[in-house]
């Protein structure tokens, strides 16, 4: 359904980019989602792009993080060798901000000097594939984990509306794709129907007790669905599990 705002937006778009929101929103399936990421790299001069998820600074490689990419091949096995992401600097300041990171060669060369310190071989490794250029774009998921789409290549400096534009488009395309992952009618957490009841009384500020009368349980088995409940999502309280049930929209 098209809404009002929608309208606007697509208004505003070229006709190309609303040829490629269209064709997102109508993606059967994740690798259809993921043609049309590489359509909008390609759209915005970006050598390749790349759907990963955040890397923690426990993590000691960034391949087996990465969900879709057109990057050369090996170019992120080869990466992890020379520079593991707990020493790159993009992802650590991309796990505090939920908004799009520009970076360049030109200004991380400028920066390390500032500081009389060398460029990481990080860099030389991107410069190296043809990539000088690039924007990281930071994403939460439904379930709360955090998710990273990068632009990278050799172009002129972007310019404020195409920054606007391609963060749109990538956070379209990430919608879809978290939809894809959880969608609507599903229930893709392993909860069943009598614990999906027990968390949606829970959200709505039902006891256990209260709970417990309306379902014809005591209040040891409404309890006991909750517990199950909170262990099948990793959760610590029911407070978490219900919030964590919002995101995922299991339940509403």
């Amino acid at each position: 359904m098209v809404t009002e705002g929608t309208s606007v937006l697509m208004r505003q778009m070229t006709l190309e980019q609303q040829q490629i929101y269209s064709a997102i929103s109508d993606a059967p399936d994740k690798p259809d989602l993921a043609q049309n990421l590489f359509r909008i790299g390609r759209m915005f001069e970006f050598a390749f792009s790349t759907f990963l998820v955040m890397p923690s600074k426990t993590d000691l490689n960034v391949s087996s993080l990465i969900i879709e990419t057109n990057a050369p091949a090996g170019f992120y096995e080869d990466l992890d060798a020379i520079s593991p992401p707990k020493d790159c600097y993009v992802y650590d300041t991309a796990r505090c901000t939920v908004l799009p990171l520009v970076w360049s060669a030109e200004q991380t060369e400028r920066q390390f000097q500032l500081i009389n310190s060398t460029p990481p071989p990080s860099l030389k490794h991107y410069v190296g594939h043809g990539a000088t250029r690039g924007i990281v774009i930071p994403l939460s998921s439904l379930d709360g984990s955090r998710h990273i789409i990068r632009f990278d290549g050799e172009r002129s400096p972007l310019e404020q509306v195409e920054i606007n534009d391609i963060t749109m488009l990538a956070l379209h395309f990430f919608q879809s794709y978290d939809r894809n992952r959880y969608p609507l009618t599903d229930n893709p957490c392993g909860l069943t129907e009598r614990e999906l009841e027990i968390v949606r009384w829970t959200a709505h500020g039902k006891t256990s007790a209260e709970i417990g009368v309306i379902m014809s349980l005591s209040d040891h088995t409404v309890n006991a669905y909750m517990n199950n409940a909170v262990k099948k999502l990793d959760c610590v309280n029911r407070t978490q599990l219900v919030a964590k049930a919002l995101r995922m929209r299991v339940i509403s």
